[in-house]
């Protein structure tokens, strides 16, 4: 509550909902007016990418993909390169893993660099990562 004249409120922090807020004015002569709001809190932009991954055959770590939250899932472009630089494999689905195969083939015991291009969902923001996989095995 607030009588002030640009009155502010704090969300939970980290909760995703949507928030319905209420708006009450009274002007200096007693006239009151109501207005109601629906507020969206997104996430923030949050990552996480294994470092390592273990495509051999067993139920462990057999494929490898980003976790990420507050992007725009039709801005996503995850791209895997090998040592040489050669583009390896590509998604623009942001839950889609890749199962260390170029080709059909498992690709070697070794590192592997990814680049991940996505924009926030909230303001559009453009973002650019980079990142190295380790496939074991």
């Amino acid at each position: 509550m607030s009588n002030g004249a640009n009155p502010t409120t704090v969300f939970p922090e980290a909760i995703v909902d949507n928030y319905n807020v209420e708006l009450i004015v009274e002007t200096e002569f007693g006239c009151l007016d109501t207005s109601y709001q629906i507020i969206e809190i997104l996430p923030e932009v949050l990552l996480f990418a294994p470092n390592t991954f273990t495509p051999d055959g067993d139920e462990h770590n057999g494929n490898w993909r980003v976790y990420i939250e507050g992007i725009d899932p039709t801005a996503f472009e995850l791209t895997m390169y090998n040592r040489w630089g050669q583009m390896i494999w590509q998604s623009f689905d942001p839950t889609a893993p890749w199962d260390g195969t170029y080709n059909g083939v498992q690709v070697p015991t070794g590192g592997y660099t990814w680049k991940l291009v996505t924009n926030d969902a909230l303001n559009g923001e453009g973002y650019i990562w980079t990142g190295h996989a380790n496939v074991l095995k």
